[in-house]
């Protein structure tokens, strides 16, 4: 381990601040390889330094031979490339099917509630001890059991659109980096481009500078079509697992409907009849119409001939 350090002290020393952090950096990693190797009897201790000592000239010859604008560019590239890989492993871990709508309570639950096995109690139970975006969605319509059926589609509305926003978040920021990528790619370029025509007005051969400058605007759009790829991919993932959440509380409002009790209609039921006193049915749309007598309608032909 001592050796390591006074490698690390003894390549970096060269290299100023930058070439003291990425040494730092290399070490870090050298040590947790290592520690893992010994444990599993992988690679030995030396190999291990000797790479990491190769690994650190290589970074800090980089560094020293690469202009500042170039240094800022890729440096921006690298950043992006990081930002754009790091969104995408969160939101793949957090938008598994699995995980918003596990099988067991969409079948379960719904299937339950749909036959009538589950009341108020049980149905809060089983979202509770099951959380998932799937079951706060059901949850909302289960807390308010018993109320108008335009109660529980506003509850359920307002939870859809929560648990929506949760699972689109950070997915827009791919999207941003398609689109910041290769503009700081043809910044790059743009930068080397100068420096070749400069050096080709001083009699210097600017084609091989001009071809290194190209790297840039590469690498850059290449990041910008993974990370388009990955945007499209997410948000067609977040779309569909949105529909199914969608789904699941509509079915849930359509079996607490179905499940309790309908109440009559007012004035449905039995009423007196006008004079014998005994009831007599009325329908829920019962219409009264009304027919003018002939005697109006003569009057009115009647005032027509006189004029």
């Amino acid at each position: 381990m001592l050796r390591m350090i006074s490698a690390w002290r003894g390549t970096a020393g060269s290299g100023g601040y930058g070439g003291r952090s990425v040494g730092l950096g290399l070490l870090v990693v050298v040590v947790m390889t290592a520690g893992g190797a010994d444990g599993a009897g992988g690679f030995e201790l030396d190999v291990l330094m000797s790479r990491a000592q190769g690994a650190a000239r290589w970074c800090l010859a980089w560094y020293e031979a690469t202009p500042a604008a170039d240094r800022m560019t890729w440096g921006g590239l690298a950043a992006c490339a990081g930002l754009g890989l790091g969104v995408l492993v969160e939101r793949m871990a957090r938008v598994r099917r699995r995980r918003v709508m596990p099988k067991d309570f969409a079948t379960r639950f719904l299937g339950r509630l749909q036959d009538g096995k589950l009341d108020r109690g049980k149905a809060l139970d089983f979202c509770e001890l099951n959380p998932s975006p799937a079951s706060r969605v059901a949850l909302a319509a289960v807390r308010r059991w018993g109320r108008p059926v335009g109660d529980l589609e506003r509850a359920v509305g307002l939870a859809h659109r929560v648990e929506a926003e949760v699972l689109r978040r950070n997915v827009g920021t791919l999207r941003r980096l398609a689109a910041l990528t290769p503009l700081v790619g043809l910044l790059g370029t743009l930068l080397g481009c100068g420096r070749a025509f400069s050096g080709h007005a001083a009699g210097a051969a600017w084609g091989p500078n001009l071809a290194a400058a190209l790297g840039p605007l590469t690498a850059g759009v290449a990041i910008a079509i993974l990370a388009l790829v990955a945007y499209d991919g997410m948000s067609g993932r977040v779309e569909s697992l949105t529909g199914d959440l969608d789904r699941v509380g509509a079915e849930t409002i359509d079996a607490i409907a179905m499940a309790l009790p309908v109440d009559p209609r007012p004035g449905t039921g039995p009423i007196a009849g006008p004079a014998t006193g005994t009831t007599q049915g009325r329908t829920p749309h019962q219409m009264r119409i009304e027919v003018p007598k002939p005697a109006a309608r003569a009057m009115v032909e009647d005032e027509d001939d006189f004029e």
